[in-house]
């Protein structure tokens, strides 16, 4: 840096910080020669041999503004505190509490407290000495600790129920006053504790057929809510800083960490966030990654961002042998050659939505019908558009190739536009019947189809046709639903949560998740929540004639997901406006199966 520098503004994204939640306030420079620049592109103090920088400094407050907080919940105010606590030098912070309920509720915790206290007598706890920084100073009656010298700083558990401060000043370490102009000051409110996502079990189901517990496998399927769309607009009723990104990631790869599934479907997984952090994170946790971004980007928070399918599998439990890219912008350009030129401007301007699907061809590890398992000959990245593929023969160890083919998509969502969704999923259905016709090979179709149990779209999925006289056809301006009797397929699907109504009542759980289906279609309530709109729009389907459920996620009740304070999805627990869904699938017995279910993959769904 050349020349002097000038602060002109600091702000954060989000004034409420969160335990493990990077803060990274903007900070506005003006250089020497009047352009403007963010922090990024200047030097911090120390970082450099540079005269001129920025000196960044992070504070605790030692005694909390406005009052203390409740230890058990931080976003509280206290209204009691323990004598006994007092009495015997016990950590000061965890003597407050919100109301006696509270206290009374967690006194058995309270009585160990006070227990290793006197245990560790004069070696007990005092306030200072859980601060990481060693300079302190007091200013308008409050007294602050220094914890960071960073331009970023991430709160730790001990910064929970405390307030923040950031101080920013220009700096020019060859003056006797190296301070320059203003130090710009930020103040937050109490750092909240760490994300906690839902905690949801699995269960059990009694299978309907006769299978096999060897290689069973569970499959998940969630839309993320890409930080494209997490707009305050579009979601008002979520806090900021619930919807912001940085907490929204922790909160989700907690969520999908804690469910372990082997294969998870996730939608409106934005390009970058795959590629920065969910790729990384997922595959330190074991997992092997495919990805398919859509081809238009938008323009967002002063960037371009697109989204995509996302499809990861657990490593040592399958390898990928074949991957097949849709993009359903290909088929409207082919389907739009038939037109008339003087209507193919408005038939591309109706079929080009940009939507796309993911399908991979995954062989098991552990073959469910053999003694013996292993990879055989998979593994490969290959496209849509490699020749050859792979066949279904006996693998080195003398068992049978076990192979399940996994489509992973997101529809579009214009209700506006059924006859589009319509043909985007019938377009699915078909490139996968086309895998189907080389290889007897187990489906799995999972994703967002944007579509609601019982309409056009739905039929054709679960039940293989569409009738002709649904009043969805009727919406048709470009024909192609026309004849009604091509809207079929032969795939042997059904959709894996409507079993459960079918199942015997095992204990509470099944009676509970029962409760949770709608009477009328078997399928959940709700998989998405918002203020204007609930239902569901998820779906896991399966073939019948080779796999069958044995477990499925239970499903959240309502109230769960909605409260006085958040109309719906998002919120600070759940961080979409979709609810994840996740299947156990086991193998269904073949007759005479010693040497197993398989087959090979070697057709183009396109």
């Amino acid at each position: 840096m050349t020349g002097p520098i000038h602060i002109l503004a600091a702000r954060l994204q989000s004034e409420t910080p969160v335990c493990g939640v990077s803060l990274e306030p903007y900070v506005l420079v003006r250089r020497q020669d009047n352009t403007t620049v963010s922090a990024e592109e200047v030097p911090q103090e120390g970082s450099t041999d540079s005269r001129f920088s920025i000196k960044s400094r992070w504070y605790r407050s030692v005694v909390n503004k406005g009052g203390q907080v409740c230890w058990v919940h931080p976003e509280k105010e206290a209204h009691i505190q323990c004598i006994l606590c007092l009495r015997c030098k016990a950590d000061i912070k965890k003597s407050y509490h919100c109301s006696p309920e509270c206290l009374r509720e967690h006194w058995p915790f309270h009585k160990d407290f006070h227990l290793n206290s006197r245990l560790n007598g004069e070696n007990g706890y005092t306030p200072e000495s859980s601060f990481k920084g060693g300079y302190t100073y007091s200013n308008s009656g409050e007294c602050w600790v220094e914890v960071g010298r960073e331009r970023t700083y991430t709160p730790g558990p001990e910064d929970v129920g405390a307030i923040l401060k950031f101080d920013c000043t220009a700096y020019d370490a060859a003056s006797p006053y190296p301070e320059v102009g203003k130090t710009f000051s930020i103040i937050t409110a109490r750092v909240r504790p760490a994300p906690c996502p839902p905690k949801r079990v699995l269960v059990p189901l009694t299978p309907a057929k006769p299978s096999v517990t060897k290689g069973k496998f569970t499959l998940l399927t969630y839309n993320l809510l890409a930080d494209l769309y997490a707009t305050a607009d579009q979601f008002g009723y979520c806090p900021n800083w619930a919807l912001a990104w940085p907490y929204r990631k922790l909160n989700l790869l907690k969520e999908l960490l804690g469910y372990g599934a082997d294969i998870m479907c996730l939608q409106e997984v934005q390009s970058n966030h795959f590629q920065d952090y969910l790729a990384p994170e997922l595959q330190k946790a074991g997992y092997t990654a495919i990805y398919k971004k859509k081809t238009t980007e938008m323009y967002t928070r002063n960037a371009y961002a697109m989204d995509g399918c996302a499809t990861f599998f657990r490593r040592d439990r399958f390898a990928l042998v074949k991957k097949y890219e849709v993009e359903f912008n290909k088929a409207a350009l082919s389907l739009a050659d038939a037109f008339p030129p003087d209507q193919k401007k408005a038939a591309l301007n109706r079929l080009l939505k940009d939507n796309v699907a993911l399908i991979a061809v995954l062989e098991a590890l552990e073959p469910p019908f053999g003694d013996q398992g292993g990879p055989s000959g998979g593994g490969g990245n290959s496209s849509s558009s490699s020749s050859g593929g792979a066949g279904g023969g006996s693998s080195s160890s003398g068992s049978r190739r076990q192979l399940i083919c996994v489509a992973n998509t997101h529809i579009h969502a214009n209700p506006e536009n059924n006859d589009v969704k319509l043909w985007q999923v019938h377009t699915l259905l078909k490139g996968l019947e086309k895998i189907a016709a080389s290889a007897d090979i187990p489906m799995l179709v999972a994703g967002d189809f944007n579509t609601t149990p019982g309409s056009a779209a739905h039929m054709l999925l679960v039940k293989g046709s569409v009738p002709p006289n649904n009043a969805e056809l009727a919406n048709d301006p470009l024909g192609i639903l026309r004849p009604a009797s091509k809207l079929q397929h032969a795939l042997p699907l059904s959709s894996a949560y409507t079993v459960v109504a079918g199942c015997p009542d095992r204990d509470h759980a099944s009676l509970r998740q029962k409760r949770r289906l709608d009477a009328a279609t078997g399928e959940p309530k709700f998989t998405n929540v918002t203020k204007d709109f609930r239902g569901t729009l998820d779906y896991v389907l399966y073939s019948t004639d080779s796999l069958v459920p044995s477990a499925t996620l239970e499903l959240p009740d309502e109230t769960e997901v909605r409260t006085k304070s958040t109309a719906g999805l998002p919120n600070d627990q759940w961080s979409s406006d979709h609810v994840a869904l996740m299947v156990e699938f086991q193998y269904v017995q073949q007759p005479g199966a010693a040497g197993g279910a398989g087959g090979g993959a070697g057709a183009s769904p396109s």
